[in-house]
């Protein structure tokens, strides 16, 4: 009997799922334990949509390392700070007040549209981007802040009007954070602590064994995910960390130009692409 070569197994799955999806995709995977990689179309640039908001947070981070802010700040919320689209703060009265470090965890956790603008400005976007080129991400791109005229300035574009980055930059980011190979170790875990606070786990997490209620549940899942997605119209990201009892690894799976037209975020072709294309590596890189 002849063993199917696994690197090939896996390659043939993921075309698969890519052959079914009316769009363009990019992968990106990278074993932190065995330094395995897996890509397709790596290098292509994509709207990266909300999964820009890792970059922000990390300039966050950044910057707190080298005291130019405070987490413990208070930021009070006008109602002219308050943004459209994904979020919670657009829907409550202000004035709103918040610390600094609050408004990054909603910006992650809800990606908060309200809290991407005011951590945005508060860091600088020109700042990200350096921060990001100098980190050896030249395909990563903010584009906008998120301020008043955001909505209006990316109607006029195509989606990729807000941000972009290809697979690999996206990937090599959260593997640099996981690694612990910028900022300080402990800041890098603060990173990943965030990043598991992400509700939106149907994209990556869409089959993996996962669990969203650990405390409540008291059940140990067999994988964890710390992640951040992305989605408008016909795109979807997700990038993330995955990880079991014998592996870590991070994952960037992007998708675009898709004809399907349902606004429906889980429900998407994109959602759906990105969670089987994400089990197929899980399937083949955890061996729990």
């Amino acid at each position: 009997m002849v063993t199917a070569n696994p690197r090939k197994a896996l390659r043939s799955r993921v075309r698969n799922v890519i052959r079914n999806f009316s769009g363009r995709v990019g992968v990106s995977a990278q074993n932190l334990t065995t330094g395995e990689e897996f890509n397709i179309n790596e290098q292509t640039v994509f709207p990266t949509l909300s999964s820009i908001k890792l970059a922000i947070l990390t300039e966050l981070f950044f910057q707190e390392q080298e005291r130019r802010l405070d987490f413990g700040e208070k930021i009070t919320v006008t109602r002219s700070d308050q943004r459209g689209g994904t979020g919670v703060l657009r829907d409550l009265t202000p004035p709103i007040e918040l610390s600094l470090r609050d408004l990054a965890v909603l910006m992650i956790t809800v990606s908060d549209n309200t809290c991407t603008w005011l951590v945005s400005d508060k860091v600088g976007q020109p700042n990200v981007n350096t921060r990001m080129r100098s980190l050896g991400f030249k395909k990563m791109e903010l584009r906008s802040d998120g301020g008043p005229t955001t909505f209006e300035q990316v109607e006029h574009m195509d989606i990729d009007g807000y941000a972009a980055s290809s697979p690999a930059d996206m990937t090599g980011l959260i593997g640099l954070i996981a690694q612990g190979k910028i900022l300080s170790e402990k800041a890098c875990a603060e990173i990943i602590e965030i990043l598991r606070m992400c509700q939106g786990v149907d994209y990556l997490g869409r089959y993996l064994p996962i669990n969203e209620f650990i405390p409540e549940s008291k059940i140990e899942p067999k994988a964890r995910l710390a992640n951040k997605i992305g989605a408008y119209l016909h795109g979807r990201a997700d990038v993330g960390l995955v990880e079991t009892t014998s592996v870590r690894y991070v994952i960037t799976v992007m998708a675009d130009k898709s004809l399907d037209e349902s606004l429906i975020l889980p429900v998407h072709e994109g959602t759906e692409v990105i969670g089987r294309i994400s089990k197929a590596v899980y399937d083949a890189w955890a061996r729990d």
